[in-house]
């Protein structure tokens, strides 16, 4: 394709133009180390780095054309100045290699908690839609292509990587399920993505280090309902949750809304349900007939993950019993309400929870169906919204027993810094220890423990590394349970 084309047929808004030829362009790139000859090289601003700074190096590489949201008169190739830079290599890469969302069905998860869970029912409920070979996931966890899975690197990929993804497969998906950042839909890193479904399951205090206000989370949050729907595309929107309940009332003049909560007035009624360790049972409203759904997924919290699940189900047409024999089969998620296997007369729960209202949620659950006390281990990740760490032991000492707080990810930051503005919210009667080492805090825990306890180790859930100094080491909590309560009872054999 030539680049004339190109810029014609993506659709993105040219300013000015430069260059006397029109090159056959092959590839599309964002990243100047990804160039080869004939690529179009994206030169998108970076958090840190301009992507102008690399144009040389792209244009040495073999760059046949260079894109800026500024004029490069100096370059020697073809380049177009774009009003909006970020949405480019999304808009581009998905005209070149002639990308048709149309006939694949897209489901996007968005909201500070619960994204993970959801966006795993809708890849198990794909599954059993269209084949798990043509069904695609882009998570926290991991990303599956079919049956392929691979560990993530971001919540959410740019969409160009996705697009590139579909024209390289040799089995194209037809439907694909993925988490939708707040971070992403800022930056328009999904330029080009169109959703069957948006969803949405809450928003709480997160990432106001880079929203600055909960306004602006809001507001990124709410494009992807604004943006990014199919036409004749539903918006699966909890209510509950008081900025679903605003996102309900200013898009629902635009837009097919199917509503699910608890709440009188929701469209898919949440009127029963039931939690305990081995899983939850919920039974919902809808259109005057009530359903039954049962899962080894654990939490109240989890409850409002099936039925987004549900509700999006319903808004596909999909019968019940798919979206039963679906819940009826999905296994605990990594990192989530996550059972620790051990021989112990106590129950050690790891969990991702690095919020406040996360950490409220796994807490009152695991209470709930605790007999004895319930004990947790925290921290706070550096590098990050700093307001939400005396919050989060308001949150802990609110709703358990007994707390140690430790590391979480320190990043650049110094443990014991972070550990003093944890404490800070901690009120003086009630009963916690600092222990900075993570191991060292988790052995504490579990030394501590009595029968019918119950430990929450929160924060890191499914990662299997600590960032400390930006060097990432390796450490699984789930592992350091197994390892350090191996060493307890032999030494107590002893």
């Amino acid at each position: 394709m030539r680049f004339n084309e190109l810029l014609e047929m993506s659709g993105i808004c040219v300013v000015d133009r430069g260059g006397d030829d029109n090159p056959a362009v092959n590839g599309v790139v964002y990243d100047s180390r990804c160039v080869k000859p004939g690529s179009v090289y994206v030169a998108i601003p970076g958090i840190k780095v301009h992507g102008d700074k690399f144009i040389e190096a792209a244009v040495k590489a073999g760059a046949a054309a260079v894109i800026s949201e500024n004029p490069q008169t100096k370059i020697s190739v073809s380049w177009a100045a774009v009003k909006d830079v970020r949405t480019a290599p999304g808009l581009l890469g998905k005209s070149l290699w002639g990308i048709d969302l149309s006939a694949m069905r897209l489901i996007g998860v968005t909201g500070t908690n619960g994204k993970t869970t959801t966006v795993c029912l809708f890849k198990n409920l794909l599954n059993r839609i269209v084949g798990e070979d043509h069904s695609w996931m882009f998570g926290t966890v991991e990303n599956c292509f079919g049956k392929n899975k691979v560990s993530a690197t971001h919540t959410t990929p740019e969409s160009i990587d996705i697009f590139r993804y579909i024209n390289e497969s040799e089995i194209k998906p037809k439907a694909l399920a993925m988490e939708v950042s707040s971070h992403s839909l800022a930056l328009r890193r999904i330029a080009g993505m169109e959703f069957d479904l948006a969803v949405w399951s809450n928003l709480t205090q997160d990432h106001l280090d880079f929203h600055k206000t909960m306004d602006e989370y809001y507001a990124a949050k709410k494009l992807l309902f604004v943006d990014y729907l199919k036409d004749g595309g539903y918006a699966i929107i909890n209510i509950d949750d008081g900025y679903g309940r605003r996102l309900c009332r200013e898009i629902k003049a635009n837009n097919n809304v199917l509503t699910y909560g608890t709440s009188g007035d929701a469209d898919v009624r949440i009127i029963g349900q039931k939690c305990d360790w081995n899983g939850s049972a919920v039974t919902i409203g809808y259109n005057g007939r009530e359903y039954g759904f049962s899962s080894a997924l654990r939490g109240a919290f989890n409850i409002y993950n099936m039925t987004a699940m549900i509700a999006g189900a319903f808004a596909l047409g999909v019968d019940p019993q798919e979206i039963a024999g679906t819940l009826a089969n999905t296994c605990v998620v990594s990192g989530r309400m996550d059972r620790v296997d051990i021989d112990a007369p106590f129950t050690v729960v790891v969990d991702y929870a690095h919020t406040p209202d996360a950490l409220v949620n796994v807490l009152k659950t695991s209470a709930e169906i605790t007999p004895g006390r319930l004990i947790c281990v925290f921290g706070c990740g550096g590098d990050r919204d700093r307001t939400k760490r005396p919050l989060m032991a308001k949150a802990v000492s609110e709703n358990c027993d007994q707390a140690i707080v430790t590391s979480d990810n320190p990043r650049s930051e110094k443990p014991d810094a972070i550990i003093n503005e944890v404490v800070q919210g901690m009120p003086l009667d009630f009963p916690y220890t600092v222990v900075a080492d993570r191991r060292e805090a988790i052995s504490s825990a579990l030394h501590c423990a009595r029968p019918g306890d119950c430990v929450v180790i929160a924060g890191k859930g499914h990662e299997t590394y600590q960032e400390i100094c930006g060097t990432r080491h390796h450490f699984d909590d789930r592992e350091e349970v197994v390892n350090l309560y191996r060493k307890m009872v032999g030494n107590n054999a002893e």
